[in-house]
């Protein structure tokens, strides 16, 4: 896998939806729509974006999926309580779980770290801490997230394309890429709504690459599962443990 294929992902995808379905998460997460909340009308919400209704009802999907919202039928729709955390779904909306995605990542990511961590020398690793700066930047910037979230994946793209396994590689780089998808790069927002959670991110991250640079292979890989670990438990708090059946 070459670096030029990675390049052509590192742009998230800007649909309108997206972009009206951010700034609610947005307006959601900085307190301007509490739990419970009722959100205007597709039409209110069609004015105040400048978008078709269309599109304001395929963020309010891709909201609901996310499970930041709840759509009432015949009532309305309400902004949910995500202080309870993300609630398991279906995947089949956005091709799989987020457990089967975590328990996949956990699977490749962390050999591959070992692998990079054999040869550090040979690795542009500059230019991944470029990416983490940029991330660390914006950890007291909320409006920004969307932003935050992208850094923050380029930083696992970047190493997976340095993996000279290309094999790994690639399984790595579509394991970043499920990330990149709309809906999930939603969920991540939920996720990273806390400051909290975005310092924890940062200083994983920064881990995992000074042990790349002089932790050895095995520091590399515990390094990097123990965040991947840190990002179960986020999205299942209380299940850091719990292995899951069938994965």
């Amino acid at each position: 896998m070459q670096s030029s294929d990675h390049s052509e992902r590192t742009s998230l995808p800007q649909r309108r939806y997206l972009r009206v379905a951010q700034a609610l998460l947005s307006e959601i997460q900085q307190g301007g729509l509490t739990a419970g909340a009722r959100l205007p009308s597709d039409r209110d919400l069609s004015a105040k974006f400048e978008v078709s209704r269309a599109s304001v009802r395929e963020a309010l999907f891709a909201l609901e999926l996310s499970g930041a919202i709840v759509v009432r039928h015949g009532d309305g729709t309400y902004v949910a309580d995500l202080s309870r955390g993300l609630f398991k779904r279906s995947g089949h909306e956005i091709g799989s779980t987020p457990e089967h995605v975590i328990a996949a990542r956990l699977v490749v990511e962390p050999p591959l770290s070992r692998l990079l961590a054999a040869n550090p020398g040979d690795l542009d690793l500059d230019k991944v801490q470029h990416e983490l700066d940029l991330a660390a930047r914006l950890i007291d910037e909320p409006a920004q997230l969307p932003d935050f979230v992208n850094h923050s994946m380029a930083f696992h793209a970047d190493l997976a394309a340095m993996c000279p396994n290309h094999i790994l590689s690639h399984f790595a780089l579509e394991l970043v890429e499920i990330d990149r998808q709309p809906l999930w790069v939603l969920i991540n927002q939920i996720v990273l709504q806390d400051r909290e959670n975005r310092l924890k991110l940062i200083n994983d991250h920064q881990r995992i690459l000074d042990a790349i640079r002089s932790d050895g292979p095995r520091g590399a890989e515990d390094a990097m599962r123990d965040h991947l670990r840190l990002n179960k438990e986020q999205l299942f708090p209380g299940q850091a443990g719990v292995e899951w059946p069938g994965l």
